[in-house]
């Protein structure tokens, strides 16, 4: 008998995941979640094999909970990412929490059965055009998210400017540039300042 949650904040995918995984003919005793919280919950009280993850489980972060579950559970636990798109960042976040597997959700069903399996039997599985994406390091599509003062925000930030230097060298209220920055962090699906300096670094040295 295989633990298996599969958390993701919308119901039907959840469904689809446990309808597409009954090919395997397997003994799954099944957990759903839909958020953080009631995923972690699960994973305090019962001992999880395997958790099929959303990266961005509704308004909470996927990594987030492999980070924590990893102590709860002591690494004996297998993770796999599911996501719709991916930033580099992300990727690199996943790879540094050791995740067992990465897999986008336009993928055919085939290619989720052998991602789940390959997990499952205690190896690594990153579908290819992710690996592909990564190892271009070119991201740079995602700048097409952002305005054009977003773009001028973001440009600074890469600088590592303070907002009250942002601001003045924008000719911009320091009000306006925190609106501009919880926006890029938004659209480019960052946590926090630091992420987006260290992703608009990334992405200016792809550019040169």
């Amino acid at each position: 008998m295989i633990n298996l949650l599969i958390a993701d904040h919308q119901p039907l995918i959840r469904r689809g995941i446990i309808e597409v995984l009954s090919v395997n003919k397997e003994a799954y005793e099944i957990y759903e979640a839909g958020t953080l919280d009631s995923a972690l919950k699960i994973s305090h009280t019962k001992k999880i094999d395997i958790s099929i993850v959303e990266l961005h489980l509704g308004t909470s972060d996927g990594l987030e909970y492999i980070f924590r579950a990893k102590k709860l559970n002591a690494n004996k636990s297998k993770y796999i990412l599911l996501a719709s798109a991916i930033t580099i960042f992300e990727f690199r976040r996943a790879k540094e929490l050791e995740v067992d597997g990465f897999i986008l959700k336009d993928a055919l069903i085939e290619d989720f059965i052998y991602a789940f399996n390959v997990v499952k039997r205690g190896e690594k599985f990153y579908q290819s055009k992710i690996i592909e994406k990564t190892i271009s390091g070119n991201d740079s599509d995602a700048l097409g998210l952002l305005t054009e003062r977003e773009m001028d925000v973001f440009s600074e930030l890469q600088k590592g400017l303070t907002n009250c230097q942002i601001s003045r060298n924008l000719f911009i209220t320091e009000g306006t540039t925190k609106k501009h920055i919880s926006s890029i962090l938004n659209k480019l699906r960052l946590s926090n300042r630091m992420e987006a300096v260290v992703y608009a670094n990334k992405l200016y040295q792809n550019l040169l």
